[in-house]
């Protein structure tokens, strides 16, 4: 005999408490693809995981990402430049720790000026920034409601 009751809806990521990154990107239904600064399902943007180690300002009003130049890292900072509605966000303290859910964001805009970019390069770490994307908290922050299913 099989169980035909529905799945449990996982409940909301509440802000400010920390989860594994496969937590993250299972919750909100992310493909298991890289880049992971992008959680992205079907080539489109739907979430965030930004470590400080290399979006030092994440946590900054504005929200800042800077997408590096290593492999398609530049094709998903064009897509998320592009990206209209709310993005959940995720930051990384330290590295390999855990991800705390920051909020939702709105993208509000984008550079590549290199008179931009420039002061922002932290050598020898961060040598290399191909675009910053810069997000607004949407207030007050709200918890990311999980996708729903998607009937084949």
């Amino acid at each position: 005999m099989t169980d035909s009751s529905p799945s449990p809806t996982p409940m909301p990521h509440i802000f400010g408490e920390s989860y594994e990154f496969n937590e993250v990107r299972a919750f909100l239904g992310g493909d298991p693809k890289p880049p992971n600064f992008v959680i992205h399902r079907n080539g489109e943007v739907i979430g965030l995981c930004l470590g400080l180690g290399w979006n030092p300002r994440a946590e900054s009003e504005p929200c800042e990402v800077w997408v590096g130049r290593k492999g398609d890292q530049p094709k998903w900072g064009i897509k998320l430049s592009e990206t209209k509605g709310l993005l959940p966000v995720y930051v990384r303290r330290t590295e390999g720790g855990k991800w705390f859910y920051n909020g939702e964001f709105q993208v509000t805009s984008d550079s590549t000026d290199p008179a931009i970019i420039r002061p922002r390069l932290q050598p020898p770490t961060i040598v290399a920034i191909a675009q910053l994307v810069f997000l607004k908290r949407i207030n007050p922050p709200a918890a990311p409601t999980p996708p729903a299913e998607v009937v084949a």
